[in-house]
């Protein structure tokens, strides 16, 4: 099963649940508008300082968001590993 992109949660949780802009949230968390964009369109990583800010702004766990993250990362890598496994094997004690 492949995870959700954390920034989905992150748009719906702290941006549209608090019926917040981008911008606003962007300025709120002292990052650019176009990098919480793409935190929150996929195309880039809740990164630890970007969890911290939210947690210090918004409340909740900075953990959480890095979990999640880390969760979706190790998802896509083990897709990916799964296509197209590399030529090793498992490492037999004799």
């Amino acid at each position: 099963m492949e995870l959700t992109h954390p920034g989905e949660l992150l748009r719906m949780e702290i941006v549209e649940g608090r019926d917040l802009t981008i911008a606003k949230a962007a300025e709120l968390l002292d990052v650019t508008r176009p990098t919480l964009s793409n935190i929150l369109n996929g195309k880039a990583a809740i990164t630890p300082n970007i969890a911290l800010r939210v947690e210090t702004v918004f409340g909740g766990a900075a953990r959480f968001w890095v979990r999640m993250q880390s969760s979706y990362d190790l998802s896509i890598a083990k897709k990916g590993f799964m296509e197209n496994p590399p030529k090793i094997t498992r490492y037999k004690l004799a």
